[in-house]
Parts: structure tokens; C-alpha cells; sequence
């Protein structure tokens, strides 16, 4: 096994920690308009943190102190964080999708995500580009158990084809953060095939 980096896991507990967006939307928040607000409120806080992190030394100073540890080079020179893109991500999902499909598209980029990396990182059989098939597979795996378990009223080949989807944009290089594209294209995807079904 390789060694995971600290700041990959960092990201990675993160990730996980979203789930508390899908499992709100499911058992808290349950009005889509309420949930939508709420998402645009974080999202909107997050863009003024990112330009603050930018023009302001002081929280400048407190990213790099704290957090610069689990940033990627890209997001250290400026870039928006994959935080921000999680609620830009949510926000859409939940805006875009009908449920019970936005929490599964959620649920899929927190743990899909997150198991393909550190699979892929710790275990990396046959390279794909920047990413592993091993990673993929296991990110479809957990995807598809994470789908059953959750106990949504959704057929066992909309889980799967969903997961599918999930871990194919997961995979695939695209210039839109995957943070955005996971959630949205995989509750679509199974909005349509079980509108369909």
C-alpha cells in the first residue's frame, strides 16, 4: 500500500462530512425550496470567503497557517476551493434534480468520491490518466452499498446506473469541478432512467 498524504485525508474527512447536506435534505430540511435556500446562503458565504482569502492578509494568513496543508496548488494560487465547489455543487443538485435523486447524486460524490481517491492513491492498478481503475471500481462498490443502505424508495439498476455515472465522471478529465459534475450528472442520470423505468 502507498502512503496517503495528511492533507488527502484532511480533504477526504471533509468529504465524508458533507453527508450531512444529503442526510439534512432527507431528514431535516425536507422542502426543496428551504434546502435550496440554505445551500445558496453557504454557497454565497463561501464565495465572499474565497475573495476575502485572496484580498485580505489576514484571512490569507489564516489559510495558509491552517489549512494550506490540504489545499491543491491550483486553489493555493488563487483558485476556488473544492469546499466552495461542494456548495456550488449541492446547490445545484438540489435546485436541478427531483429527489430522491439529488440526495443519492450527493451521497454518491461524498462517498464515491472519496473511497476512489484514497483506493486510488493507496492502490493504484491500472492508470487512468491522472486516476485508477481500482479506485473507480471501489468508488462504484461503496456508491452502490452507500444507495441500498440509505433505504430510498429507488430500484436496486437506478442505484447502480447511477453509481456507473457517478464514478465515470469521476474518472474523466472535464474542466468543470467534479465536486458539481458528480452530484449533478449521476441524480439526472437516475431521474431519467427511473422516470423511464
Amino acid at each position: 500500500m502507498n502512503p496517503i498524504p495528511r492533507g488527502e485525508l484532511a480533504r477526504k474527512l471533509i468529504h465524508i462530512i458533507n453527508l450531512v447536506i444529503p442526510l439534512s435534505y432527507l431528514w431535516i430540511f425536507q422542502n426543496q425550496i428551504t434546502m435550496v435556500g440554505i445551500l445558496l446562503f453557504f454557497t454565497i458565504l463561501s464565495i465572499f470567503i474565497e475573495m476575502f482569502r485572496v484580498r485580505s492578509s489576514r484571512v490569507s494568513s489564516f489559510f495558509e497557517r491552517w489549512l494550506n496543508f490540504m489545499m491543491r496548488e491550483n486553489e493555493t494560487s488563487g483558485n476556488i476551493t473544492g469546499a466552495t465547489w461542494v456548495f456550488v455543487g449541492a446547490f445545484l443538485t438540489v435546485l436541478l434534480v427531483p429527489n430522491p435523486y439529488a440526495v443519492l447524486g450527493l451521497i454518491f460524490l461524498s462517498v464515491g468520491d472519496t473511497v476512489a481517491a484514497l483506493i486510488g492513491i493507496g492502490y493504484p492498478l491500472v492508470r487512468i490518466g491522472r486516476k485508477t481503475l481500482s479506485g473507480t471500481l471501489s468508488g462504484f462498490v461503496v456508491c452502490v452499498l452507500a444507495g441500498k443502505a440509505i433505504g430510498l424508495p429507488v430500484g436496486d439498476l437506478v442505484i447502480i446506473f447511477g453509481a456507473f455515472v457517478a464514478m465515470v465522471v469521476e474518472l474523466i478529465p472535464s474542466p468543470v469541478n467534479d465536486n458539481v459534475t458528480i452530484p449533478l450528472s449521476a441524480g439526472l442520470a437516475m431521474a431519467l432512467i427511473g422516470s423511464a423505468l
